[in-house]
């Protein structure tokens, strides 16, 4: 797809005229109508509809200059995929004991014998299978929260059981750890996102001081309960917005969710860390599993709706392009 050109007017002003005397509905002008003001530094008239005399004439309210002008590229989303820009796939799994002990029917954690994915299951499937065709190698960093290893609560630790390595091979792999850590790691708590984020966020600053953004990051935490450390998790949302990384958040079970909602910035209002920082980018979004179940969309259309745009975000705001061909690995 070929990109397109966008361009930008940084500066329109009207001379002459205070500004609250200059009340228009509508301006109608060409690009190349502006660019031409902006290289020949003169204005265009500016008229209304005069009140006071017939129709056809017109008053005229002042003078439009361009001050500045400027096009920049905008490239779409598949621009970047296609010229070799990857989705990296990591997965945070909830843990804690409020989740009800895996061995009965009515744990969330539960594990049907015949096939039926529960909700944890079914959010890394859906979700996992989308993501892992923009990631070359397939290997995903998984991890646990609010469990119990090694007779020590961790807030963190690998689904695989490694000392070392966080990642496995293929959404197969998540699959397979997860059922394993149920079997080996007792569920205790309480809900700490900040230290997965942190982790995640490690990662994805490692790979933009090595790769320049053509990797960009993806976790999902799936959880079953309301976050305990939430200015904690909003301090490290702050802090990753600067950095190649999106955060979707399943919420499963009956629990209530509201502070959710806060850290899904979705009204308009970034987060704000304790210190003052205001994140630069929206990198979260969340969604309630049973609010899913409840309509038409899938779990992976409501999570993935706004990734494409915290992807753009990211790019546009470091002006990272896509890749050109003798930029390619091959």
């Amino acid at each position: 797809m070929e990109p397109t050109t966008t361009p930008s007017i940084s500066s329109l002003k009207p001379k002459g005229f205070s500004q609250c005397s200059l009340r228009l509905s509508k301006l109608r002008s060409s690009i190349a109508d502006l660019e031409r003001l902006n290289k020949e530094r003169t204005g265009t008239n500016l008229f209304i509809p005069s009140t006071h005399h017939r129709k056809e004439e017109k008053m005229l309210k002042g003078q439009l200059f361009v001050d500045q002008y400027c096009e920049r590229e905008q490239f779409s989303f598949i621009d970047y995929v296609s010229s070799g820009f990857e989705l990296n796939f990591m997965v945070a799994v909830d843990f804690t004991a409020s989740n009800g002990n895996p061995r009965y029917s009515d744990s969330l954690h539960y594990i049907d014998v015949s096939g039926q994915l529960n909700s944890y299951q079914r959010a890394i499937m859906e979700v996992g299978e989308v993501i892992q065709f923009y990631d070359s190698d397939r290997k995903f960093p998984a991890w646990g929260f609010g469990g119990s290893t090694a007779g020590a609560v961790s807030h963190c630790f690998n689904l695989n059981g490694s000392p070392r390595d966080s990642e496995v091979v293929g959404v197969e792999g998540i699959m397979d750890a997860y059922a394993t850590a149920l079997h080996n790691v007792t569920l205790s708590g309480p809900t700490l996102f900040g230290p997965v984020i942190n982790t995640a966020a490690e990662m994805a600053a490692k790979s933009l001081a090595s790769h320049n953004g053509s990797k960009y990051y993806v976790l999902l935490i799936i959880t079953d309960g309301v976050v305990t450390d939430l200015q904690e998790t909003i301090n490290a949302l702050v802090k990753a917005s600067d950095l190649p990384l999106s955060v979707l958040i399943v919420g499963v079970g009956g629990a209530d969710f509201t502070n959710m909602e806060v850290l899904d910035a979705d009204d308009g209002r970034r987060l704000e860390g304790s210190s003052g920082r205001i994140a630069t980018r929206d990198i979260v979004q969340f969604v309630p599993m049973r609010e899913v179940q409840r309509g038409s969309i899938s779990v992976v259309q409501a999570l993935l709706e706004e990734l494409p745009g915290q992807f753009l975000s990211f790019m546009r705001s470091r002006d990272i392009k896509p890749l050109t061909s003798q930029q390619v690995p091959h």
